[in-house]
């Protein structure tokens, strides 16, 4: 089973304040998120347990959390 990936190594800082966040940083957030579906599909290839899919959830849950906030503040920021 794979593990997800931390926010460190998918390029996601926590540390950087989200109002510094530019629009090439929303777009490697978008990026990021479409790996669930490949995450997903391995999780179901690999049998994966329903607590397993709810770490999964939860991982993914918080990237999206993330990538609204970075959203959230360039159109608050007139940068979109």
């Amino acid at each position: 089973m794979k593990k997800p990936k931390s926010q460190k190594e998918t390029g996601i800082d926590p540390a950087v304040d989200v109002n510094t966040r530019d629009r090439f940083d929303l777009e490697q957030e978008i990026l990021q998120c479409w790996n669930i579906v490949d995450d997903i599909t391995q999780y179901v290839e690999s049998g994966a347990s329903a607590a397993e899919f709810k770490i999964l959830s939860q991982y993914y849950e918080r990237k999206f959390d993330q990538l609204w906030d970075t959203f959230g503040s360039m159109v608050e920021n007139r940068k979109m």
